[in-house]
């Protein structure tokens, strides 16, 4: 599969290209470059304006990511491709609201960019008159400075407009999504959401071969394939959020005291471990730790002089989404899980990766988890009952 390549970073942001684009500059090349031999003057006009269309793209995921940071919601990157851009955050709001102001902000910035332009335009008309505006011979070759800021506000309406339908994955989706949770399940709202992108990319598809246009074919397929994968992993995120972490912990006898010596640690063989003292998580001692200090000789070494302090400790009823993502951010591969303050056990993100590939094929199947897993799962939850009872 193609890796998008990193070409810059804004405003703390990671703004990657998919190798995909550069079709579009091949096309703009043969466009004004090649074909019927424009001239120099329209060829390189015509690749300013793909590099303004470019530019316009970039601003309109970066009001995504402007919109989301004033939530306080971190931005991965953003990634642009032939037929947009996608700006990766860490996590969609848990309220509709901030979920819906987000993805207006991308076509807002659109729109502002328009308006920007409208004045330029309709004084180029006023003066040179609306035939400078627009070539009706030959709309895309006669490139001149007039028709340049034409096509581009009408690039940026159009961005506008397509992204403000109601349909998944594009921002009226979203927006679609977050309006109807207010009143019914996330879920089920991603499923209308989804369909009615599955629509409407049937339509594209349609008017593309009615027309003979293989761009809005290929845009009715990218919304399809979008939408779907979409929906795949809006299924598994909430199914992940339906899961406790207690469930899916591995049973410890209390982990290991900072008194101890370090070769204490080393029973079982070197792993991650919890430090407790009385009941209570205190650190965590990393196997990576463990080993350095155990190269630096061992005597009169103890946990308590390499363990990590800045533990991040799960309760049993936390979601396995919610733990995931704050793993996520402090770089953890492993938490202590504990019970009314007290030490339980501990979950990896072996078990995390272990228990996604069984609930993905699940989701596929409309399952949420498969029948294996499950009793496997049943089995260790009711065993962890009755050894706390005990």
């Amino acid at each position: 599969m193609l890796r998008a390549y990193k070409i810059g970073h804004l405003f703390g942001v990671d703004v990657n290209v998919h190798p995909t684009f550069g079709l579009v500059l091949v096309w703009a090349v043969w466009q004004w470059g090649f074909s019927d031999s424009r001239g120099l003057g329209p060829f390189i006009l015509g690749i300013l304006l793909v590099s303004l269309i470019f530019a316009s793209v970039l601003l309109h995921e970066l009001g995504h990511c402007a919109m989301a940071q004033q939530f306080g919601i971190r931005v991965l990157d953003i990634t642009l491709w032939p037929f947009g851009g996608v700006a990766r955050i860490e996590q969609m709001p848990a309220r509709p609201r901030n979920e819906f102001m987000i993805a207006l902000a991308g076509p807002a910035t659109n729109l502002a960019i328009a308006v920007a332009l409208i004045p330029v335009v309709l004084l180029t008309g006023v003066i040179a008159g609306r035939d400078a505006l627009f070539s009706t011979s030959d709309p895309l070759g006669a490139m001149t400075p007039a028709t340049l800021v034409t096509y581009l506000a009408l690039i940026n309406i159009f961005i506008m407009v397509f992204n403000l339908l109601p349909a998944f994955p594009v921002d009226g989706g979203r927006m679609l999504r977050a309006a109807l949770s207010r009143s019914i399940e996330r879920e089920r709202a991603t499923s209308i959401a989804v369909a009615a992108g599955l629509v409407f990319a049937v339509l594209f598809v349609i008017v593309g071969v009615w027309q003979r246009n293989v761009a809005i074919v290929i845009l009715g397929l990218f919304v399809f394939f979008a939408a779907q994968a979409e929906a795949r992993v809006e299924r598994v995120t909430s199914a992940m959020r339906r899961l406790r972490v207690g469930q899916y912990a591995l049973w410890d006898m209390g982990g290991v005291s900072p008194t101890e010596p370090l070769t204490y640690a080393l029973r079982g063989g070197p792993r991650d471990m919890a430090v407790t003292e009385h009941g209570q998580v205190i650190g965590m001692l990393w196997r990576s730790h463990l080993l350095d200090g155990l190269a630096g000789g061992v005597a009169g070494r103890i946990v308590s002089d390499v363990m990590d302090r800045s533990v991040y400790v799960a309760d049993i009823d936390d979601s396995i989404y919610d733990v995931q993502q704050q793993m996520n951010r402090m770089n953890r591969w492993a938490v202590p899980v504990t019970e009314g303050g007290r030490y339980r056990g501990i979950f990896t993100a072996d078990r995390f990766v272990h228990l996604h590939r069984q609930i993905a094929p699940g989701v596929l199947g409309n399952t949420s988890i498969s029948g294996e897993w499950r009793e496997a799962i049943t089995d260790t939850w009711s065993s962890w009952k009755h050894a706390r009872r005990r």
